[in-house]
């Protein structure tokens, strides 16, 4: 069973997740820490609709993430394009329909970002604000468990939202 993602329905779900990630997640904090919707999203897309779906889901995730913030304009494009080229890559010889999986792929996508997002932006700003120990137990290690959590409740929905069943060939 081949199924392909309605390009228009694809977006909507990229930019409805960045606005709930704005209005209501960036106040729901737990330990500081709150989830990352588009990291969730791009890893989705990877695994179960291939590297494709992963880096155009990256690359809008990316896109939508430079425009709002004040970061190096790019490097999210980048970054989330990478991460959905890797996830893709890596879902062929994954078990992409247990919930294990998805929890440690989504943690290991989230911590890699955060951590490669961090040596890009002190490389080429020169600056840094915190040591990497204290942005990695501080931030990237509970963003990225809190992250990861959502996906066990999120992936099923979107399995459901997508009619992709349990023992499908999803690409």
């Amino acid at each position: 069973m081949h199924n392909k993602v309605n390009r228009y329905s694809f977006y909507i779900v990229l930019i409805a997740a960045f606005l709930i990630q704005l209005l209501l997640l960036d106040r729901i904090k737990i330990a500081g820490a709150k989830p990352d919707l588009l990291v969730l999203l791009v890893v989705f897309f990877a695994i179960f609709f291939g590297s494709g779906a992963g880096i155009e889901a990256g690359f809008i995730a990316g896109l939508l993430k430079d425009l709002y913030s004040l970061d190096i304009f790019g490097m999210n494009i980048i970054l989330l394009s990478l991460t959905g080229l890797i996830a893709g890559m890596l879902s062929p010889k994954l078990f992409r329909e247990s919930k294990l999986t998805q929890f440690l792929l989504v943690f290991v996508s989230s911590v890699l970002y955060m951590i490669i997002h961090y040596f890009a932006s002190s490389l080429i700003l020169k600056i840094t604000y915190v040591t990497l120990p204290e942005y990695l137990y501080g931030l990237i290690l509970p963003s990225s468990l809190y992250t990861a959590l959502l996906s066990l409740f999120l992936f099923p929905v979107l399995i459901k939202r997508y009619h992709l069943k349990d023992n499908a060939e999803y690409l």
